[in-house]
């Protein structure tokens, strides 16, 4: 198994530390006088020192402890950097490198968690080219060859692991540990059944096991590459993207991450922030989860009572009208003849719920698509009830709209002339136009679609119905 370095790109904010570091370092064949100390934090990289060159030695100096982690040593001006782990009580380092040969000439004093890495990456690096050209070989050999060449990769394969495990048995608590478990893949049982069968067993193991060789409560990860491209696939590629799988696979992982309360403050705004604006339907629930299980609940210390409110409050909009709720009851005036209308009262299979507003660009060019939809769907259970956003003395400029533009679809035109229904405060409306599609229960099915999209929603639901 071959361990993996992996390159990002470098940025520049600052975190602060906490207790004394000093890190000199002897770069032979540098091309610049300034070196960057930058370190990993979550997806990204941040700046934290910068030394200059003086009598042919770099030297970072801070009165504040790093925070243990994976660092970085920057050499301008193509980044090339030297990977440099930092633990709590090896802080006080003496390092001699040369650019261009970083693994084969890093030599460090006072930090026996670098000098296991780097013994480590020499080691891989003598084995890996043997490893390639056997494999080469292997292509090409005839079949008498072969075992005998196979034999030789196996011998291989088994010293790496011998190594590594070497490693993982007396420093388990080493960064090398965590960065040669980060390779290991998931030990897979045997299962039997049909192809569809097995492939479902090892799909819930493989996710019920996928972390089984990264301790997400270790501190360290935070700042390192491994965490959030693990926290990522998981969420991506190992979870049903829908919001009660979603849900149930963040909760997952903040279990996971609640001994290391920088990470698990650092995530849960992180995935507060990322669903609050995606524009992924339904992806709302999530949002709404995240507030009501954490904020709610007290596991979010750090945001002040101010802040706190404004994100309850946002949940609580969205609450009522998330996918699989009842559609809050609504009464507006039905034009042209102004009698009062429920939405609850419309009996149809499906109801769409249409908010518009006849000043709103949007709208405009949403309606000739909803005509179109109307007259393809009314027949198949579809009523739409369109209720203009204006109030009081201006929605005379609803009807006259439609009058112009010779809209007339026979679906159900309303408004409310007083806002007495609360319409835009119980269904959220921000911005226009806003559409929900409903069943005969009035279940919320869709929302926060355009017009364009509603026929292809449509035949999704229709065809998942049949």
């Amino acid at each position: 198994m071959n361990l993996i370095i992996v390159l990002f790109t470098f940025l520049f904010p600052l975190i602060p530390a906490a207790e004394g570091y000093d890190i000199k370092v002897e770069l032979k064949n540098a091309e610049s006088d300034t070196l960057y100390l930058g370190y990993y934090y979550a997806n990204v990289q941040y700046l934290k020192d910068t030394a200059i060159r003086k009598n042919g030695v770099y030297r970072f100096t801070g009165d504040q402890a790093l925070e243990p982690g994976i660092y970085l040593l920057v050499l301008p001006p193509k980044n090339e950097f030297v990977q440099l782990f930092i633990n709590k009580n090896e802080q006080h380092l003496d390092i001699y490198v040369e650019a261009g040969k970083v693994v084969s000439t890093f030599k460090i004093k006072d930090s026996k968690d670098n000098e296991l890495f780097y013994d480590y990456l020499n080691f891989l690096e003598i084995k890996r080219p043997q490893a390639t050209a056997l494999g080469e070989q292997i292509k090409t050999a005839s079949e008498l060859q072969k075992p005998a060449l196979q034999a030789q990769l196996e011998a291989i394969n088994k010293e790496v692991n011998e190594k590594q495990q070497n490693i993982l048995l007396h420093y388990p608590s080493s960064i090398s540990t965590i960065l040669i478990k980060s390779t290991l893949e998931v030990d897979m049982p045997k299962y039997e059944g049909t192809p569809q069968e097995v492939e479902l067993k090892r799909y819930v193991y493989y996710k019920a096991h996928y972390f089984d060789h990264m301790d997400l409560g270790d501190p360290r990860l935070l700042r390192s590459p491994l965490l959030h491209e693990r926290i990522d696939f998981y969420l991506e590629k190992l979870t049903y993207q829908q919001p009660d799988s979603i849900n149930q696979s963040l909760d997952y992982i903040f279990q996971k991450l609640k001994p290391a309360e920088e990470t698990f403050k650092y995530y849960l705004i992180h995935f507060l922030n990322k669903y609050a604006g995606s524009k992924v339907v339904g992806f709302d629930g999530i949002y709404v989860h995240l507030v009501d299980e954490y904020y709610t609940k007290g596991f979010a210390p750090w945001v002040e009572s101010e802040q706190l409110e404004k994100i309850q409050k946002n949940a609580n909009s969205l609450r009522p009208i998330l996918i699989g709720k009842t559609a809050p009851e609504i009464k507006v005036l039905r034009y042209p003849t102004q009698t009062t209308i429920s939405l609850h009262s419309i009996k149809s299979p499906y109801t769409v719920l249409f908010i518009w507003d006849p000043s709103c660009s949007h709208c405009k060019s949403s309606l000739p698509h909803i005509v179109k939809f109307y007259e393809k769907f009314k027949s198949k259970g579809v009523e739409i009830l369109a209720v203009c956003s204006q109030f009081g003395d201006k929605i005379p400029e609803c009807w006259k709209y439609l009058e112009e533009q010779k809209i007339n679809p026979g679906w159900i035109n309303a408004a409310d002339p007083n806002h007495a229904s609360r319409y835009k405060i119980l269904y959220d409306v921000k911005t226009t136009p806003q559409i929900f599609i409903l069943d005969v229960n009035k279940k919320i099915l869709s929302k926060s679609i355009s017009g364009e999209q509603l026929d292809e929603v449509m035949t999704h639901i229709l065809q998942a119905n049949l």
